[in-house]
This record gives structure tokens, C-alpha cells and sequence, in this order.
């Protein structure tokens, strides 16, 4: 049945929003240093993002288990649950701009470029059935393959009511279970190769639930993070100090074996759950105007799902013009002029597109996020 009021709330946590918009950022640099090493263009030695776009990525899952369990926790304990309400809100939040770009990118503009109608048939299939993960695993023909990540969150909401069925709704318990399943599953598929080559754990739906499951408790906890002893390590001082830690972290700083396995998953869960938990705090040191961080927030998955396009699109021109971007300057100005053309696009992209369908979420929402 649909709900026509919302009467709960987890409250509006500004921080998150401004933190989702930092993680798709650090997703577009990762992505434009890749781009600009595999045309040759700059060497592997001065990309100096190659470990935030995973970072970043990884941390997307812990606010996704963060903010989707607050609510149902809330939802449990009110004893207002729904399958048929989850599904739907998920579906009205993911697939109405998945499917667009999904048409764009793997249907229209291959068709312009005379790509096969065999293998735009190939990828739209994969892509339809959310499993663009499992094709990249597979070596298969692929065009736009940044839709493997929401493929993924795709599964875990799938599997999540399953869950809470067979946990009884104890996300404590649930949690417990999904961090050491995500971290073995890391720690299994690093061992096997994939058909395609790169590295399997990456793509396999199960290595995610470790860092949703962080979240998960994040969630479960986040009631004691703002007393006693959680209250000075989230003050401002710990968190600048955090600050100075995680850029060293996450620009390469650290030692090269702690970015391999099993030191990369301690490492990223820490960082990406305090970088969460601080997010959630109302003295967030990143924080901005509710109205800022509101917006920043909405437009951060458009971001995501637009970046490659936007990326590769300034890179051809500047290329057509022979302005060639081949000096380490180009990992600092480049990333920063792809985020700003990003941003634009998916900012027209929210207010003509998304925000209209999102407000059909309304009916099935039970515990608002005000």
C-alpha cells in the first residue's frame, strides 16, 4: 500500500551529502589519470590517483549500507517494513537514469559509430540484467563498463530482505556476517583469474558486502558516536588529523604492500567507515549549508554514471585541437575541468530529468531522510 505521509525520520545528515559528492570527485580524477595512461599520454609513475578511485568506490558502499539500514532500522523497529516498499524506492532511485545512460551509451551512440547490431545487443543485454560485472569478468563485448558498480549495489539490494528475513531483522548480527563474507570473498577471488584479466575480486557482487556491512553497523551504532568516548575522536581536531592521514592514504604515500591485499581491505574499511561515521556528526569539518549539500548530493550519482563520457569527450577535443595533456600538470588541471563538466551536466540532468520521477518515492516512503 502506499504511504501518503512520511511521520519518521533518520534526520538529514549533510555530511553524507557532501561526502557522496567528494567520492564521485575522486572517482573522475582516478579515471582521467587512467584514461591519460592508457593512450600513452602520461606514465603509470605520475598517476597519483590510482588508489582513490577505489577508495572512493568502496567508500560509496559504506553510505549506501549506512543510510539505506538507518532506515530500515527504523522501519523494523516501527514495525513499518515493506518488501514491495523497498524495491520500489530502490528502482525509482537507480533505474530511471541507469536505463537512460545505459540507452545512451550502449545503444545510440555505438548505432552512430556503426558498432555491430550483434554486439550493442550483447552489451544491452548485460547491461538490462544489471550484470555488466559479470561480463567484464567474462571477457564478453562491452562498452560502457562503469555500470558494473551499480549492477552490484543492484544485487545487494536484491539479496538485503532475504537477509533481514533470515537475521530477523538483527542488523547487528547481520552486519557481523556480511564483513567477514565480503572480506573472505576478497581474499578467495584474488586467487582466481578472470577470463578478462583484471583483477576478479573487483567485479564479484559478494567483495561489496563487506564494505555494506561496515556501513550496516555504522548504522546500528551511530546512536553512541555522539557521547563519551566516540565524541572526542570525532571532534575537530581528530578529524583534521584523520584528514592528513587519509590524503597520505589515499595519494600513495603509504608503503606499497598496504595496498595489496588483505592490508587494502583494513586499511580502506577503516578509513571509509571513520570518513562515514565523522560525515554523519553535525561538526563534519566538511560540512556546507544544507542547501549546498543538498544539492551536491543529488547530483553525485549522475556524476558517476556521466563522468566517462564527459572525460573522454574533453580528452578527444583537446586532442582534435593538438593541445596535448601529456605533462603531470594534466593530472591537476584535466581531473579538475572533467568534474566541472560533469557536475553541469548532471546538475541539468537532476532538475530536468531525475527530480520530477524521484518525487514518486514519496508514496513509498515510510522513514523520511529530511
Amino acid at each position: 500500500m502506499a504511504v501518503k505521509e512520511t511521520k519518521l525520520s533518520i534526520g538529514y545528515f549533510p555530511g553524507l551529502d557532501v561526502l557522496r559528492f567528494i567520492c564521485a570527485t575522486g572517482v573522475i580524477f582516478h579515471h582521467v589519470g587512467q584514461l591519460l595512461v592508457d593512450k600513452g599520454l602520461i606514465e603509470k609513475p605520475v598517476m597519483i590517483y590510482e588508489q582513490c578511485g577505489s577508495f572512493f568506490l568502496d567508500t560509496f558502499f559504506i553510505i549506501s549500507g549506512f543510510l539505506i539500514s538507518s532506515i530500515l532500522i527504523k522501519e523494523t523497529t516501527a514495525g513499518k517494513f515493506s518488501v514491495k516498499n523497498f524495491y520500489l524506492r530502490r528502482i525509482i532511485r537507480i533505474w530511471p537514469l541507469y536505463f537512460l545512460v545505459v540507452l545512451a551509451t550502449i545503444v545510440i551512440i555505438p548505432h552512430n559509430k556503426h558498432i555491430p547490431a550483434e554486439t550493442i545487443k550483447t552489451n544491452l543485454l548485460y547491461a538490462s540484467g544489471f550484470a555488466v560485472n559479470f561480463q567484464i569478468l567474462m571477457a564478453q563485448v562491452k562498452t560502457y563498463t562503469i555500470l558494473w558498480s551499480v549492477c552490484i549495489e543492484e544485487h545487494i539490494y536484491l539479496l538485503l530482505p532475504l537477509l533481514l528475513l533470515i537475521f530477523r531483522n538483527n542488523f547487528k548480527i547481520l552486519s557481523f556476517v556480511l564483513i567477514p563474507a565480503g572480506f573472505i570473498s576478497w581474499l578467495y577471488f584474488g586467487t582466481v583469474k578472470s577470463g578478462s584479466g583484471l583483477n576478479t575480486p573487483y567485479f564479484v557482487s559478494t567483495s561489496y558486502f563487506y564494505y555494506f556491512g561496515l556501513g550496516s553497523l555504522l548504522a546500528f551504532y551511530q546512536d553512541k558516536f555522539r557521547s563519551g568516548f566516540f565524541k572526542t575522536i570525532f571532534s575537530k581536531t581528530a578529524q583534521w588529523i584523520f584528514l592528513v592521514v587519509l590524503f597520505l592514504y589515499v595519494f600513495n604515500f603509504f608503503p606499497h604492500s598496504l595496498y595489496k591485499l588483505p592490508g587494502v581491505l583494513i586499511f580502506s574499511g577503516f578509513f571509509g567507515s571513520y570518513l562515514v561515521a565523522s560525515a554523519s556528526q553535525p561538526e563534519f569539518i566538511l560540512s556546507l549549508r544544507p542547501s549546498v549539500s543538498r544539492f551536491v548530493g543529488n547530483i553525485s550519482y549522475a556524476m558517476y554514471l556521466l563522468h566517462i563520457v564527459a572525460i573522454s569527450t574533453l580528452l578527444n577535443f583537446l586532442l582534435k585541437k593538438h593541445s596535448h595533456p601529456g605533462s603531470a600538470a594534466a593530472t591537476v588541471w584535466l581531473p579538475l575541468a572533467a568534474t566541472l563538466i560533469t557536475a553541469a551536466a548532471a546538475s541539468i540532468l537532476y532538475y530536468v530529468y531525475e527530480r520530477p520521477i524521484l518525487k514518486l518515492k514519496n508514496k513509498f516512503t515510510v522513514i523520511g531522510n529530511k
